[in-house]
């Protein structure tokens, strides 16, 4: 392919100039970095100014990166508890992401897109998601149908979300294969490549792989048991366990459930490591699950790295994490007024899946790097003979200011997520909320023999809050 490919420059130059003309492409990132761009959305989502939020991501539903900003937009819109609008914008991504798996064969749009980012960075191929970001799509979305009071419609997005992460496993298997034969030469030739981004690296061996996702596994569990289906929520806390061992409260489930499944050997093996430090709630009591998302995801930065060439050495832009591991803030939560509830415990770290989808796919960005400096290198040479010397500097100096790396990626998410899991007497309660120096309330209904969801989100030192009875 990649042959191919040097064959046709001529013609992809002169499809990629049009397709970028045409604003056919992610243009609004070749030219201006993307978390740039989402950094006004993210301060105001602290100041809870969501219409102006909303407001900047508006109108670019037809954009090449639809995608991103109806992840950004929806995400924006559940926080502000405008549901229905949040519910629209995650079905149009969730079409996306359909339309995009099922495509058979490369259409016009993404062989012009594919040419252009040859002639300027990937920011000019259509942003489609990364694997964690789109099971994060689903859970998302079950938490506006299960805010809507619709337990069916949640139940079918959790279940799409575990799903989701099935396919990512088997997708992942292939597209790493394939990236590796791709790169192999390339690699060969810069064996000291992945030594650059040692730092990433550090975040990403903090996670198995970039999709799998033990909050999302905890939250379908947790629908499982509201609904009566004890079997499938043991199943899904035992996979979150898997993912994430250390989690006090998905301990404390897997110990429950073994118990009252009659699952003899699991309830033997789980009290010897975990210990039975769990009291069921009392005749008159309610659980609370309390969900928190905690900060933003984590920003991509440039980072130069020396490649050899067959055009010679040459030092070219790709997209990092440059921020140290930091260990999730944990929240405190107590009765306003009252006795301590309890800390929460994390279960998911974006900032790790973040890095690790990042390193899986630094092979395949470095194979198109090295084919981006044949084609601009071609596009200097043919300019300068059809345009003179002044042509040549025209297309050297676009080059350079389109060689951008690729720092795109759904930025309103939180760093981390956590969970807290306890019983209370029925009830009115208001539940007062610390982290860190943020401090907030929410307002809750306990009801005997139910289980009463409670989210937290906290941006900055804003917290965006939510409860629902199951």
């Amino acid at each position: 392919m990649s042959h191919l490919l040097i064959k046709k420059l001529p013609q992809l130059m002169l499809l990629g100039v049009a397709v970028l003309l045409l604003g056919g492409c992610a243009t609004g990132s070749i030219f201006t970095s993307y978390p740039k761009q989402i950094q006004p959305v993210k301060l105001q989502l602290e100041g809870k100014q969501y219409t102006q939020a909303q407001a900047a991501l508006d109108g670019r539903e037809e954009d090449a990166d639809k995608i991103l900003y109806l992840m950004e937009r929806g995400r924006v819109a559940q926080l502000a508890g405008n549901t229905e609008a949040s519910i629209e914008d995650f079905k149009r991504v969730i079409e996306a992401f359909e339309e995009n798996d099922e495509k058979a064969k490369v259409s016009m749009s993404d062989t012009a897109a594919q040419g252009a980012s040859l002639l300027t960075s990937d920011n000019a191929i259509p942003y489609a998601g990364e694997g964690y970001e789109r099971v994060f799509v689903h859970q998302f979305q079950a938490m506006n149908y299960l805010m809507s009071r619709n337990l069916e419609a949640a139940m079918v997005e959790v279940r799409r979300a575990n799903q989701e992460q099935q396919y990512e496993l088997e997708r992942f298997e292939d597209e790493v294969a394939d990236a590796e034969e791709n790169a192999r030469e390339q690699m060969d030739k810069n064996d000291g490549f992945m030594g650059s981004f040692a730092s990433l690296q550090a975040a990403a061996g903090q996670v198995k792989n970039s999709f799998q996702n033990a909050y999302t596994f905890y939250m379908s569990g947790v629908l499982f048991e509201a609904t009566g289906k004890p079997n499938s929520a043991y199943i899904d806390y035992k996979k979150a366990l898997e993912i994430f061992p250390d989690n006090v409260y998905v301990q404390r489930d897997v110990l429950r459930l073994a118990q009252s499944l009659g699952m003899r050997e699991d309830y033997k093996r789980f009290k010897e490591e975990f210990g039975n430090n769990y009291s069921p709630p009392k005749a008159d009591e309610g659980e609370i699950v309390l969900l928190f998302e905690h900060g933003f995801a984590p920003v991509k930065t440039n980072v130069d790295v020396t490649l050899i060439t067959d055009n010679g050495v040459r030092s070219i832009a790709f997209p990092t994490y440059v921020e140290q591991w930091q260990a999730p803030s944990l929240l405190h939560v107590s009765i306003s007024g009252g006795a301590s509830i309890g800390e929460t415990s994390p279960i998911v770290n974006v900032q790790a899946l973040a890095a690790k989808a990042l390193v899986e796919r630094l092979p395949g960005m470095m194979v198109r790097q090295i084919l981006r400096i044949v084609a601009k290198a071609e596009a200097s040479e043919q300019g300068g003979k059809a345009l003179g010397p002044w042509g040549k500097l025209a297309i050297d100096v676009f080059n350079v200011v389109t060689e951008q790396a690729d720092r795109r990626s759904w930025l309103t998410l939180p760093q981390d997520a956590q969970i807290l899991r306890s019983s209370l007497p029925e009830g009115q309660y208001q539940l007062q909320l610390q982290n860190g120096t943020a401090l907030g309330t929410v307002d809750i209904k306990v009801v005997p023999g139910k289980k009463t969801l409670i989210r937290v989100v906290a941006t900055g030192n804003t917290f965006h809050t939510a409860s629902v009875v199951l």
